[in-house]
């Protein structure tokens, strides 16, 4: 997996982690879960630090902590080779 299909993978997950009104937060952190458990296990030439942050991040998700998730999944994509640590806007 490059760095731009990894970065892919947090930005999929940081749509799942997204708060709406009546959404199950359970299923959306799994969901994100999901995603970043196959995007580290593909991802061999991604920099520690990006690892790191994700695995902190998932961490956060199994006790339900999203807001935290999602800041160290923005973080992580910062340490991408020539990413910048900001999501795309909703369409």
């Amino acid at each position: 997996m490059n760095t731009n299909a990894f970065d892919r993978a947090i930005c999929d997950a940081l749509v799942h982690l997204r708060t709406t009104a009546g959404a199950d937060l359970a299923e959306q952190a799994e969901q994100a879960r999901k995603c970043l458990a196959q995007a580290v296990m593909d991802a061999p030439d991604v920099p520690a630090r990006a690892l790191e942050h994700v695995a902190a991040a998932d961490e956060h998700l199994e006790y339900g902590e999203l807001m935290e998730a999602r800041m160290l999944l923005t973080a992580a994509r910062g340490f991408l080779p020539g990413r910048r640590a900001v999501v795309p806007a909703r369409a």
